[in-house]
């Protein structure tokens, strides 16, 4: 089996001995994100990956004749292809992406990484004849991002294992992450849930307030003969306000009759007497001028 081939700026793995960063000590699970897509025609899955608008180019290969030459890579694949010309699917494509954070990690030992990452697969039984891993740098403010697109014929013309490869792909990157201490993909999927936690617990305290007020509100209710004493001297104020009701309104109600009936007499004859009206005075005047002329 060939060993696969690195552009010249990167260290090969033939002459590096390797001395990976410990651990981190954080106890949370880390990993990197990798999601598994398969191609029925490499050619373009190619073009893809070495898109020149997105700065890309070859970490490291294997079976290849070629690390820049996009024609020559898709010949490459074809080739290999040819080998099991029955199969629908031709390659199998992973993108790979990895947080800001890890920048300038990967600007150093990004071969290093995908390379321990490959070899992870191959332990568990997934065998890779002819690959290549590009890395786009399309956007500055991007997730530094890779693309693996191994080839599913192998060098005697079988297929590759892929069984539940998607699965082996994710314990891969687990592993690889926390051997070399990166970020967590995750990390804000965590951080979101955090948030949503706390708006939980919040909404939870305000309903218990509300929850504690009604049920205090309805013991309150149940047992009048438990807030007799207590509410003594609310009833007695109450009686108290009521009789200064009735008697303001005893007094509203002298007032409004007084308001009402003002045909009493107000001009008096000295009689004392209490039916002495205004025309009852008149007709006696004109009972008196009368007896004078006679």
């Amino acid at each position: 089996m060939e060993g696969w081939q690195a552009v010249p700026r990167y260290v090969s793995y033939a002459s590096v001995v390797r001395s990976p960063l410990p651990p981190s000590p954080s106890k949370q699970k880390r990993k990197m994100i990798t999601k598994v897509r398969y191609s029925k025609n490499p050619g373009k899955t190619i073009d893809y990956i070495l898109n020149p608008k997105k700065g890309a180019h070859v970490v490291i290969a294997r079976g290849v004749s070629s690390l820049t030459d996009i024609g020559i890579l898709t010949e490459d694949f074809n080739r290999q292809c040819a080998l099991r010309p029955s199969l629908k699917v031709k390659a199998m494509h992973i993108p790979m992406s990895f947080h800001m954070n890890d920048t300038a990690m990967l600007e150093a030992h990004a071969e290093e990484i995908i390379g321990d990452w490959i070899r992870h697969m191959e332990r568990h039984g997934y065998r890779f004849d002819q690959f290549l891993v590009g890395r786009h740098h399309d956007k500055d403010n991007k997730n530094p991002h890779f693309h693996f697109l191994a080839n599913v014929v192998l060098d005697d013309g079988t297929r590759a294992n892929l069984a539940n490869i998607g699965k082996a792909a994710k314990e891969a990157s687990i592993s690889i992450t926390e051997q070399w201490g990166l970020t967590p993909a995750n990390h804000r999927k965590r951080m979101q849930a955090d948030k949503n936690k706390d708006i939980n617990k919040n909404e939870n305290r305000t309903a218990g307030i509300h929850n504690h007020r009604h049920q205090n509100y309805a013991e309150w209710n149940s047992n009048p003969a438990s807030n007799e004493d207590t509410n003594s001297g609310f009833t007695a104020n109450n009686d108290r306000e009521t009789a200064m009701s009735s008697i303001s309104g005893n007094l509203m109600e002298g007032i409004a009759e007084l308001i009402i009936q003002p045909t009493v007499a107000r001009i008096g004859t000295g009689s004392g007497s209490s039916d002495n009206t205004l025309d009852h005075d008149k007709n006696k005047n004109k009972q008196r001028k009368g007896g004078r002329r006679r």
